[in-house]
């Protein structure tokens, strides 16, 4: 008996040493590809379902979600997140941050907002926006019908310009706004007075359930915590460092959709952003601050421990690869970017063509087998030679 006591305190700590890193983010749209949904890098699978916004490639920021709209004063576009658990923030701290591009202060432009389900302008348990006229972020908790109280920021943002906007809300009711990384204006909300109750209703991001208040611009880097951030916690997810919660940089593994497994569909959204150029740090395997070629190599390698050429990801990169990616007739079929690792785009430009040959042959491990640890073999002349013929070979059964 005792001894089984000892293996149940031992699996509880082995346990809570496992536990993610990320527990204090519950949210994070990073938008940094077209896609919908839209992913949450988090961890917790909150995906964000697109409703009439787009994308945008910003020049500033990469990719972003835009909500402006074709000549409507009030566009009504937003994202919308399934109610979950970790979204219905009770009890414990809060923090809501995003980088936004406002067009105009005319009307209000919500953030992000959690309300009632009938009383769909009440926050339930929480409500971000800034105010129509001023520009003013103002910030709100409650439980869906009864009074509310704002708490306003001090200083608006500045019109058409990146700004990063954070409040932050901890369990004794105090609350502090941030504008670009510094503090801007604090105040209190009586936990007694203004609970915060979650009607399990869905999040809406850059618009709200009743449709009245709804973002004139852009948004990236949505994110949002169970917890009350420091004034460097905020500093450091500004710059687009959310490395302390298990995304970006060396904490990254490899599993970008969290699916748990590596396979193609992880290394095509990796090249997707190596194309992009836009060096999101939740891809940046290599915690150089760059999202390129050298992080593709070090998913085939140290990630997944595989070839270059290998289509199937069975670990070996033989024959069998070829007959996959020829059955799949893709290869220089004058389609731009239609390609993924699957279909013979091992070089990670989008498209099946005779530089990926060139990029799987260089790798060195044609029919070597599994690929040993550490090994980086340099690819023998006899088997460039046989690349040609090869292809050759293939092209010609095709046809």
């Amino acid at each position: 008996m005792k001894r089984l006591v000892w293996y149940g305190s031992l699996l509880a700590v082995v346990a809570m040493t496992v536990a993610p890193a990320n527990a204090d983010l519950v949210g994070l749209w990073r938008f940094d590809n077209d896609v919908n949904p839209q992913p949450d890098s988090s961890g917790e699978g909150n995906n964000a379902e697109v409703v009439d916004a787009t994308w945008a490639n910003d020049p500033v920021r990469g990719g972003a979600m835009n909500f402006e709209g074709e000549g409507d004063n009030n566009p009504v576009q937003w994202l919308e997140v399934e109610d979950s658990d970790s979204l219905s923030i009770e009890e414990t701290g809060l923090t809501i941050a995003t980088w936004a591009y406002f067009t105009q202060f005319d009307n209000w432009n919500s953030i992000m907002g959690k309300t009632g389900e009938s009383a769909m302008n009440k926050p339930s348990p929480y409500d971000m926006y800034t105010n129509r006229g001023t520009g003013i972020v103002q910030f709100f908790v409650g439980e869906g019908n009864g009074a509310i109280q704002p708490t306003p920021a001090l200083d608006p943002p500045d019109v058409e310009e990146w700004v990063h906007l954070a409040v932050t809300l901890d369990e004794e009711g105090e609350v502090v706004h941030y504008l670009n990384g510094e503090e801007n204006g604090t105040g209190f909300v009586d936990p007694d007075a203004f609970p915060r109750i979650d009607e399990d209703t869905n999040l809406f991001i850059g618009s709200r359930a009743d449709g009245t208040t709804n973002m004139h611009g852009l948004l990236d880097d949505v994110s949002i915590f169970n917890h009350a951030l420091t004034a460097d916690e905020i500093a450091a997810i500004m710059s687009g460092d959310y490395s302390a919660y298990g995304v970006g940089g060396t904490a990254v593994t490899g599993d970008f959709d969290k699916d748990g497994d590596f396979d193609d569909a992880d290394m095509d959204a990796l090249s997707a952003v190596v194309r992009a150029g836009s060096n999101d740090a939740a891809f940046d395997l290599t915690g150089d601050g760059l999202v390129d070629t050298s992080d593709r190599s070090n998913w085939v390698i140290n990630v997944k421990g595989t070839w270059f050429g290998d289509s199937n990801l069975d670990g070996e990169f033989n024959s069998t690869d070829f007959v996959v990616v020829f059955s799949r007739n893709q290869y220089e079929d004058g389609i731009a970017g239609n390609s993924g690792w699957g279909d013979g785009d091992w070089n990670g430009d989008g498209d099946f063509d005779s530089s990926d040959f060139v990029a799987a042959f260089t790798d060195g491990g044609y029919e070597q087998g599994v690929r040993p640890p550490a090994a980086v073999p340099e690819p023998s002349a006899t088997v460039l030679a046989l690349l040609g013929a090869m292809l050759f070979g293939f092209v010609r059964r095709r046809r």
